[in-house]
């Protein structure tokens, strides 16, 4: 609807010109994501086994079947627990570190920004490796420093419930600068004159932060959730560095489920079933977080 309203608010011959350099690009989409998107939904209803031929026979049966496999029911809650975790944490430590840069009171404020932003520049397999050998039970620095001080070194990742804690806290470190960037543009973004009238009035500090930032930056923080929810239902890097999924399945996350039936198993049918039912569900996700980001702005 916008772009016919763009299009329609150009002359003619303008108009004719720009569909030509805009289509190009929407050859690209269609090429790059549409035609694998569709390719992948044909196959996730056909039986493909790489290491036995070429694809079979249409077989509807690869969703029910993947909806009640145990490894994908486990994987599917890790992967829960881990998207409600980092999502929490990041957007409480990254709304706290927002408001304090946005004090301009606070000197320096632009290189704190910059050193916050660090980890976000790194990719996320560089993040795992640094992170891998940092926690390495006998050479990793932070089993030093717990022996300096006298406490237990424990192996961060062989146990399934640490494992799956260093998991979470390697996310907050490596993706609450996006948190921070968001909301600080949000802060930013806010009339100074709302504040300066509940200062007349008699308004403390709590009572600005908690009626007028907090209702204010709403819509910004679930846009914030949205996107990070998103990106933490997908999250394959990370598990893949660190812990393979282990020990055993404690930390296997759909993504990185999905990667061992593609490539361990080279089953090519349930894992495209797999990925389309993950689709769906960050799909639905989005939708009902949109709906309400919706209804706090009217």
């Amino acid at each position: 609807m916008a772009n016919n309203i763009f299009f329609n608010s150009l002359p003619s011959h303008d108009r004719k010109t720009a569909k030509r350099l805009v289509s190009p690009a929407f050859i690209g989409i269609w090429v790059v994501v549409l035609f694998p998107l569709l390719y992948a939904l044909y196959v996730s209803v056909h039986d493909w086994i790489l290491s036995q031929g070429g694809i079979g026979p249409f077989n509807f049966s690869n969703y029910p079947d993947v909806l009640k496999d145990p490894l994908l029911i486990n994987s599917a809650k890790n992967t829960v627990l881990l998207t409600a975790s980092v999502v929490v944490l990041e957007i409480c430590v990254g709304f706290g570190l927002a408001l304090l840069l946005h004090n301009k009171q606070i000197k320096l404020r632009n290189v704190y920004l910059f050193i916050l932003l660090i980890p976000m520049l790194m990719p996320p397999i560089t993040v795992g490796l640094i992170w891998r050998l940092l926690l390495h039970p006998d050479l990793g620095i932070i089993n030093y420093m717990l022996s300096l001080v006298g406490l237990p070194q424990p192996t961060w990742l062989a146990s399934p419930v640490l494992a799956f804690f260093t998991i979470i806290i390697v996310d907050v470190w490596h993706e609450t600068a996006f948190i921070i960037l968001v909301l600080l543009a949000g802060l930013t973004s806010l009339p100074d004159e709302i504040f300066e009238v509940a200062m007349i009035d008699g308004a403390n500090a709590w009572q600005k932060f908690l009626y007028i930032t907090v209702p204010l930056m709403t819509p910004t923080i679930l846009v914030a959730t949205i996107i990070r929810m998103i990106s933490a239902l997908k999250t394959y890097d990370l598990v893949y560095i660190l812990t393979r999924g282990g020990p055993g399945i404690s930390t296997e996350t759909i993504s990185y489920y999905i990667y061992k039936v593609f490539f361990v198993a080279l089953d090519i049918g349930k894992s495209s079933a797999m990925a389309f039912i993950l689709l769906i569900v960050i799909i639905l996700m989005t939708l009902v977080l949109m709906r309400v980001m919706n209804r706090v702005e009217q």
